[in-house]
């Protein structure tokens, strides 16, 4: 034998010789040490102490404010536009700017996701009275010589600080856009665009001024449009009956009255106030009229013959019907005005007046009511003077004894003695009444010099635009519909400083404003120059145009600058011109259910009036919180929970600091297509404990990928076992779900599909059969790097299911997985396609049948780890099973799936003498037909291997074959080394 040959048998006996020795001393020690358990930084939970400092972190770490920029450059992906509705800036962020903000933030990190590329521009409403009464309140004891210029500066002040506090907040929640590039309605560019708009419709015919009634506060001394009032369902008016002398009426009415008897018009109101404004009495044209006698009063009374019943009722009255006439007869009678008695008045007809309550005869006060209005415009009677003024008071035209007083405090009752005499009954009458929902105090209407939008112009195309509309949830649609068929003309003026001009000036008859486009121009000139304070800064002179001056009808002195803003609702309903991208359309907009009547409604009229369409595609709509009563949180209540109270923790409700996972996941499973969004404790501790749930899994996952290759997936999933392959079809049918959940907007079953997925198909099913191949197999086995396969398609997909709503978390495991790669965030990686890579694979049938045998056995409650399990069962079923085993490399597929010692098949059904016999009946697909099937379990005569812990070896306190092969694989690999 040479010398090399002796050199080598020498070496080869020493290497059996040191694994032989390794292998004695590791079964008289602990296998711990070979076993691949999981190993992550990844932390199991996270101190309450340092939970903001945690998402501090991640913010930095995964590059938050840096997304959106990026994001933005990759031009050829499909644009996704959410149009921000902006929150007011008039104080401290409040539980609703989390709701809102957090689902836009939802949706738009879900199309992130679907490689669209998003725009996103936030923004903020700055003008209107909020804001201009807290500074008046903090800066002044009196609103007495008051300059303008200083209200203005005093509250841009006050809204800059305002809008930085909220964009910190936004900032916190991890609200994915680019936060220097906001549109901020005070700001000159936005002012200057609102500028145009209004010009553009004044020259379409779209906006006029009218003296005309209108919403008035005169707790704030302002006109208010439709969305600025709220209907206080308690408010307390008289509710009075009142009669009205008849001064003429034909001679087949008269004839029937007897002498020494007097007639009279007997009408309903609940606005006595209004009675000095009274200018007629209307009728409805198509109903039958009648004189009824009261014997009790020996009075005779004109009433609509349908409400004698009603009446004879509410009066506690015996009326008898004299004679009944046609209404047209109507038209012969006057009556002498309630107040002023020497003034007659007429009748005329109108289709407002319906016979659901009062006498059918409907007293008419034009300067205090628009369908009042509309009669008197329709028969061309001019309106008298307002009698009312800007403080809810009698003014000067009015009668000595009512001036000066409050029309709804002692004006009211004032009037209710002056008619004494004529009041035929009284009683409080609670009902729906309108309230300022800034002040929350009752408003009135008043005529008034105001400007509009003329909205029956538009109606029918607005309402036409809608249909296209996709709105969530559905039935809000015909809300909005319905919103738009009631509505009246759109009162555009405001009585106050802080606000856009209106860009009109008057001769001192006030009979027609001077408005013109090198005016508008001029003026937007100014502010680029001077700011936004010009309008109030310079006078006429100076805000007039040169080229127009010489022009005039007037002398220049005769002109005076229009001191009326436009409406807060004018401001952001025009944001859509502003700021959205040509075709100055958006996907979808989200805000509360009351901007039916605001935002959504105000963008919409502004857009179909300019441009004949809708500015949005669709419209997603969510509720209002409300506290642990049920009631709705509102400062005015001091029921409102700061949602930093929930991050940080708050002493005051008694919470712990939850991060702001948990409030994004509260938003996400309670307030999406929700009226009402409970914020109570028990919730948000189920919202933590969920994300804990999540919180393990996500360790699981990436404490078994730790050294995961992407290069070891397999090519083809026909390799993999079949609970392989059953796993990643779940997973695929699960997030197929989840996808449609997403795009539906549908948050709160994303929520809870992604918690029960993870719960019952990750952990109790699947991660629970793996253990052992993940745990105990050789670290390059195939089985076991099939199976981190899975791991790392689901690890996928959960990221992709629950960034959009939990970023930071999201974004955690991320910054622990190992295929970061370059992408230092989720959000901008390319993640491997589970419809690619299931191509060409079919549904494993087999696992559907081993389910319900699995099931049966489960149900027995028994251990079956040192079982042995004989299945009995037919050809047919037997096939279908074994088809488990197939590119089974170690251990037998069934044998992980039923988590037992041993499978033997038998065709018998004869029950075995010893054991537990468990049976039961399965369906297979296809097949209508129940096949009968037997599972006995009996201790099987295998021993526990001191390693895995199975119970696979021949003898006590030996390796399994399986564990023996993966150690000397191991002491080999070692020794080579």
């Amino acid at each position: 034998m040479s010398s090399i040959k002796r050199m080598l048998l020498r070496k080869r006996t020493l290497n059996f010789s040191r694994i032989k020795l390794l292998c004695r001393q590791q079964s008289s020690t602990s296998y711990k040490d070979s076993l691949l358990l999981p190993q992550t930084k990844f932390p199991h939970k996270v101190n309450y102490k340092n939970r903001r400092e945690r998402d501090h972190s991640i913010e930095i770490d995964a590059k938050f404010g840096e997304l959106y920029n990026k994001q933005k450059t990759k031009k050829e992906q499909k644009e996704f536009i959410l149009h921000d509705g902006p929150p007011y800036a008039n104080g401290e962020v409040h539980i609703g700017h989390a709701v809102n903000k957090i689902l836009k933030d939802i949706t738009v990190r879900y199309e992130l996701l679907q490689n669209k590329r998003i725009i996103f521009t936030p923004g903020w409403d700055c003008h209107g009275l909020p804001i201009e009464l807290k500074v008046l309140k903090e800066n002044y004891k009196s609103e007495t010589n008051i300059s303008e210029i200083d209200i203005r500066q005093k509250a841009f002040s006050f809204s800059q600080k305002i809008i930085e506090k909220q964009r910190t907040s936004f900032m916190e929640w991890g609200i994915l856009t680019d936060w220097s590039n906001s549109y901020i309605t005070c700001r000159p560019h936005y002012i200057i665009q609102q500028l145009h708009v209004f010009q553009d419709l004044y020259e379409k015919g779209m906006i006029f001024q009218d003296h005309k009634p209108v919403f008035w506060s005169p707790d704030n001394r302002t006109s208010l449009a439709e969305a600025e009032l709220e209907y206080n369902s308690s408010h307390v008016s008289p509710s009075l009956f009142v009669k009205f002398s008849v001064k003429k009426c034909p001679d087949v009415i008269k004839t029937h009255i007897l002498s020494g008897s007097n007639l009279s018009v007997l009408i309903w109101t609940t606005t006595p106030w209004t009675l000095p404004a009274n200018q007629a009495v209307c009728y409805a044209p198509n109903q039958k009229y009648c004189m009824a006698f009261c014997s009790s009063k020996q009075e005779y009374y004109l009433i609509a013959v349908e409400m004698l019943p009603f009446l004879e009722k509410s009066l506690n009255l015996e009326l008898k019907v004299v004679t009944t006439f046609e209404a047209s007869l109507l038209n012969e009678v006057t009556y002498s005005h309630p107040i002023s008695k020497d003034r007659e008045c007429p009748f005329l007809p109108s289709n407002h007046v319906t016979m659901d309550k009062g006498t059918g005869l409907v007293h008419t006060a034009p300067n205090h009511g628009l369908d009042d209005y509309i009669v008197m415009k329709k028969h061309q009677i001019p309106l008298d003077p307002c009698l009312v003024d800007e403080y809810g008071c009698y003014n000067s035209q009015a009668s000595k004894e009512l001036q000066g007083k409050a029309v709804l405090k002692e004006g009211t009752k004032l009037i209710l003695d002056l008619l004494s005499a004529d009041i035929v009954h009284l009683e409080d009458y609670v009902h729906s009444y309108p309230y300022d929902w800034r002040s929350k105090t009752p408003v009135i209407i008043r005529s008034s010099h105001q400007w509009f939008i003329d909205v029956h112009q538009i109606r029918d195309k607005a309402i036409d635009c809608l249909k296209d509309v996709t709105i969530v949830p559905d039935h809000f649609k015909k809300v909005f519909q319905h919103q738009l068929l009631s509505a009246p003309q759109w009162c555009i003026s405001r009585q106050r400083a802080w606000g856009v001009p209106i860009p009109a000036f008057y001769s001192s008859d006030r009979n027609k404003p001077l408005v013109h486009r090198s005016i508008t121009n001029h003026l937007c000139s100014l502010i680029q120059t001077h700011g936004i304070h010009c309008w109030w800064e310079k006078n006429a002179n100076e805000l007039l145009p040169p080229e127009l001056k010489n022009k005039l009808e007037l002398p220049l002195e005769e002109y005076q600058k229009g001191s009326d803003i436009m409406d807060i609702w004018f401001d952001s309903g025009i944001s859509w011109k502003c700021v959205l991208p040509e075709p100055h359309i958006s996907d979808i907009c989200i805000e509360g259910i009351d901007q039916i009547r605001g935002w959504f409604n105000s963008s919409l009229l502004t857009s179909v009036a300019m441009r004949g369409k809708a500015p949005y595609k669709a419209l997603v709509l969510h509720g209002f919180t409300t506290d642990s009563e049920g009631r709705k949180m509102s400062k005015s209540e001091g029921n409102v929970i700061n949602p930093e109270d929930i991050i940080s923790g708050s002493k005051k409700i008694g919470n712990p600091p939850y991060g702001i996972d948990v409030l994004r996941w509260w938003v996400a499973s309670h307030a999406c297509q929700s009226e009402n969004i409970p914020v109570k404790m028990e919730i948000l501790d189920d919202c933590a404990q969920s994300l804990n749930k999540l919180r393990n899994t996500f360790k699981f996952l990436l404490g078994n990928l730790k050294e995961y290759d992407l290069s070891s997936v397999p090519t083809s999933p026909l390799e993999m076992r079949d609970l392989d392959l059953y796993m990643l079809h779940i997973l695929r049918n699960f997030y197929q779900k989840i996808l449609k959940q997403y795009s539906l907007i549908q948050y709160k079953g994303v929520s809870k599909d992604v918690l029960n997925f993870v719960t019952n198909e990750v952990s109790s099913f699947y991660c629970h059969l793996v253990k052992d191949r993940l745990y105990c197999d050789a670290p390059n086995s195939k089985d076991r790097l099939d199976c981190q396969a899975v791991l790392f398609f689901i690890l996928n997909t959960l990221l992709q299911s629950v960034g959009p709503i939990c970023p930071h978390l999201a974004e955690e495991v991320y910054l622990f997985s190992p295929y970061r790669k370059n992408s230092s965030s989720l959000f901008e990686n390319q993640f491997p396609s589970l419809d690619e890579f299931l191509a060409n694979t079919s549904f494993p049938l087999s696992i559907l049948c081993a389910n319900q045998i699995r099931d049966a056995i489960l149900k027995a409650d028994v251990r079956t780890a040192d079982m042995e399990a004989t299945i009995a069962c037919n050809p047919k079923l037997l096939d279908t099973l074994q088809d488990l085993n197939k590119n089974v490399t170690n251990n037998s597929g069934l044998k992980e799936f039923f988590q037992v010692a041993d499978i033997k098949f038998t065709n018998s059904h004869e029950e075995p003498s010893q054991g537990l016999t468990i049976k039961g009946d399965l369906e297979l697909t296809g097949n209508s037909d129940k096949e009968m099937f037997a599972v006995t379990l009996a201790k099987t005569k295998l021993e526990k291997c001191p390693r895995c812990r199975l119970f696979a070896s021949s003898s006590k306190d030996s390796l399994c074959p399986r564990c023996s092969h993966v150690l000397n694989v191991s002491v080999s690999q070692k020794s080579c080394v």
